[in-house]
């Protein structure tokens, strides 16, 4: 797992909250929020080489993770699935 200094969470409060207390509590705060299943995703800025988290809402078909990058709904797709 990469160190606190080379990974960057959410620029947004609540979702840096939402990783903090997922991370804290190793799953037992966070995994669930409202009522669905979340998990924290990390990938590296495709120019900065950056490591950034995020929290993401999931769904499962069999063994796969399903991950939608609707970025809440937006005409752009989120940072995340651009890297």
């Amino acid at each position: 797992m990469p160190s606190k200094k080379q990974l960057t969470d959410s620029p947004k409060g609540w979702v840096a909250k939402h990783i903090q207390d997922y991370i804290n509590t190793d799953g037992k705060k966070g995994h669930k929020w409202n009522g669905h299943l979340t998990l924290l995703l990390t990938t590296r800025g495709r120019k900065s080489g950056v490591l950034r988290r995020t929290a993401l809402i999931y769904g499962t078909d069999g063994d796969n993770y399903l991950l939608v990058a609707s970025n809440g709904g937006s005409d752009s797709h989120p940072n995340w699935y651009l890297n």
